[in-house]
């Protein structure tokens, strides 16, 4: 029996060797389908590599009653008083937040050149890249930058800063937001301002 045994060890390893060969061709096969599936954009089920990107959210334009103006801002968003005389305008998701205030005897509006001070000392934060930086006037200029995070200096944070005239009032539009896609709509909505 000892001597059977024996005799059966390279023919175990060989079978061995040829199955670990099978394997190897098999797993070869597997994953030349998976990289040709991949460069059409599905697999062999016939479902998309990529997940379908959200579509964005419809918007519309929303009377702020107490400001006297309109924002474009997406469906569904609501209204709520904020600090001060301010409104705080915000989506169904609380994503595109937008923080609204109307230049009047009780607001402290800073001046651009004060503004753009205190982002490059790092009131909010340090400053990582200004992405947009448009003046017309000192009642009309957009201000678009990321940050490092107060709380955690290793996360990105992306600021709008807005100032705008509609009609004879001046408004300021601003917000910090933790994403790129909610600082894009907060800052067309400040954009959008209008009588």
């Amino acid at each position: 029996m000892h001597r059977i045994s024996r005799a059966l060890l390279p023919i175990l390893g060989l079978s061995l060797a040829l199955t670990a060969c099978d394997k190897k061709a098999d797993d070869k096969k597997d994953g030349d389908k998976k990289a040709a599936d991949d460069k059409k954009g599905g697999d062999a089920k016939g479902g998309d590599a990529k997940a379908a990107a959200p579509a964005p959210a419809k918007k519309a334009f929303l009377k702020v009653e107490k400001m006297g103006v309109q924002i474009e801002v997406p469906e569904g968003s609501t209204i709520m008083d904020g600090a001060g005389t301010s409104v705080m305008i915000s989506d169904a998701n609380g994503g595109c937040t937008v923080m609204l205030s109307k230049k009047d005897d009780m607001s402290f509006f800073q001046t651009y050149d004060a503004t753009i001070a205190d982002i490059e000392k790092g009131q909010m934060g340090k400053k990582k890249e200004m992405i947009k930086n448009e003046k017309v006037d000192d009642s009309n200029w957009t201000i678009y930058y990321t940050k490092e995070s107060m709380t955690d200096p290793a996360k990105t944070q992306y600021a709008v800063d807005v100032r705008k005239k509609v009609g004879d009032a001046e408004f300021s539009c601003a917000r910090i937001e933790d994403n790129e896609a909610d600082a894009k709509c907060v800052m067309e909505a400040c954009l959008s301002l209008k009588p």
